[in-house]
């Protein structure tokens, strides 16, 4: 486990390359609100707020948490009483003349853009900044890429164990508290962050029909939960002998997240499922081998369709009817949310150092199978960071 901080030179390159986005935008600066991107040029979560001028000494308000931050930040925290009071703390730093300001649109609450807009700068032209600070984002750091290759091994170690722990009669609950307490004495951190709106997430482990429910949540499992207003994670069907289990669940270390699916079963299962699950594994085997720079998103997704489509699959690949989604894997980090997406219209050629959760299913009316694995982007192919076997894993 660790506190060590990222340097200072690298989150001082981070702020540079942000700023040169903002000044090759037109922009005059920019404020940055949102807790992950602040984590990302910072190093530090706190509340607060992060002022970024296109050229210049950032400015960093903050009024919970300034003890957090560490010596690294190459910003000084100056304490501001409350968000109420951070509009004149801004006028007082002398940043309420930008003339072009960037937010962070897709996510900043609507009462903050109009209060600042009204009482910092009424006159201003704004621009959304958050797809240029999510694509920097995208490029993990060698020092990024070891906390992600270790939240990676503790979230495989967790699936390990998970087998061990699954058995005839269990609640689906219990067995993904089971889980979940094995990877937190391994070091995970709990927490994770989504960025999507209303995006509330959390693993789940579903047996059979459970895996087929309705879902509010955009994933392709369905996600039972133990309440109806609680409709996330497992519920309270049991484990049964000749039914997939499918679990899905992500892990976290010092901010970085992972997400991993693996497929058990106790006894016997219908050869509908074996071989769904048998394509699942194909699908991700030749997507990591895909996973090299210059690779389109939009294409590996389409290859994706087309293979299950041709397999028969067409109507389960990736869920069925209204809960069906429409990508392949998603970027992950900070957040478990983040981008590029394995999707259409995502045409930009990955890079070196963007990590993806891929994650073939097949949902059925009585049961899901699949995969998922962390991978890492690089020149020989995906480097995969949750390591354990693919196959369908038999219980006792």
């Amino acid at each position: 486990m660790t506190d060590e901080r990222f340097p200072r030179e690298e989150l001082a390159g981070r702020l540079e390359r942000f700023q040169a986005a903002l000044a090759g935008a037109g922009l005059d600066g920019a404020i940055v609100l949102q807790r992950a991107d602040r984590v990302w040029l910072t190093d530090a979560a706190f509340q607060g707020a992060l002022l970024v001028p296109a050229a210049g000494a950032p400015r960093l308000f903050v009024w919970r948490g300034r003890g957090r931050i560490g010596g690294g930040c190459p910003c000084e925290p100056e304490p501001v009483a409350g968000m109420g009071k951070l509009p004149a703390a801004i006028a007082a730093a002398g940043l309420a003349g930008w003339r072009r300001v960037g937010f962070e649109e897709d996510v900043l609450p609507v009462a903050w853009y109009r209060r600042l807009v009204a009482d910092v700068w009424p006159a201003a032209e704004h621009a959304d900044i958050a797809p240029a600070l999510r694509r920097l984002r995208s490029l993990k750091s060698p020092r990024e890429l070891a906390r992600v290759r270790v939240s990676g091994r503790v979230l495989a170690g967790g699936f390990a164990a998970l087998r061990t722990i699954l058995r005839e009669g269990m609640p689906e609950y219990e067995a993904q508290a089971r889980l979940d307490l094995a990877m937190r004495l391994a070091g995970d951190q709990a927490a994770g962050r989504t960025r999507g709106f209303n995006a509330e997430a959390r693993g789940v482990v579903a047996c059979g029909a459970s895996a087929a429910v309705d879902t509010a949540f955009d994933g392709p499992i369905g996600q039972p939960g133990r309440y109806y207003l609680a409709p996330m994670g497992a519920g309270s069907g049991v484990i049964r002998t000749g039914a997939p289990v499918i679990a899905d669940s992500t892990a976290g270390y010092a901010g970085y997240l992972t997400d991993m699916t693996r497929t058990y079963h106790i006894g016997p299962l219908d050869r509908r499922f074996v071989d769904a699950h048998n394509f699942c594994v194909h699908i991700l085997a030749e997507v990591t081998r895909r996973l090299v720079p210059g690779a389109v998103p939009e294409e590996l997704y389409q290859w994706a369709v087309d293979e299950a489509a041709a397999a028969g699959y067409a109507e389960h690949f990736m869920n069925r009817g209204e809960n069906k989604v429409r990508f392949l894997g998603h970027g992950i980090g900070l957040e478990m949310d983040e981008v590029p997406i394995l999707a259409r219209r995502f045409t930009e050629p990955l890079e070196a150092g963007m990590v993806f959760a891929v994650e073939p299913k097949i949902i059925f009316d009585d049961g899901g199978v699949g995969v998922e694995d962390t991978i890492v982007v690089g020149a020989g192919g995906g480097e995969v960071v949750t390591p354990l076997e693919l196959g369908l894993m038999q219980v006792g």
